[in-house]
């Protein structure tokens, strides 16, 4: 059996008021391969949003442009979408999200 070393590890619920974007940044540590599952974890309204900006490995705090998510948004209450990296080291993992209604998601997932 073999082991693998998590250098990221994240498991969060938040709360997104009506209309109002939620940055989470999830520290990747210089994870290349990492998945997390977007969950949107309530119970009528849909996250109508989302975008992620990404801070490469040795680039010194500097993120990337946002890029919008467009692949299964509107995300309906009960479903989940994942975010997937291979072989793309980062430092950071900007999500972004947003409910025109408000909700609650929860992000989970790591990377090595």
């Amino acid at each position: 059996m073999s082991k693998h070393l998590l250098l990221a590890q994240h498991a969060q619920t938040y709360e997104l008021a009506a209309g109002v974007p939620l940055d989470v940044d999830l520290p990747l540590n210089g994870a290349a391969n990492w998945r997390f599952v977007v969950r949107n974890t309530g119970d009528t309204n849909p996250i109508t949003a989302m975008a992620v900006t990404r801070a490469a490995l040795g680039v010194d705090e500097q993120m990337d442009a946002a890029v919008a998510v467009t692949a299964d948004i509107p995300l309906a209450a009960g479903a989940r979408t994942a975010i997937v990296g291979t072989n793309e080291p980062l430092t950071t993992l900007r999500v972004t999200l947003t409910s025109t209604a408000g909700t609650s998601v929860r992000i989970a997932g790591g990377g090595r």
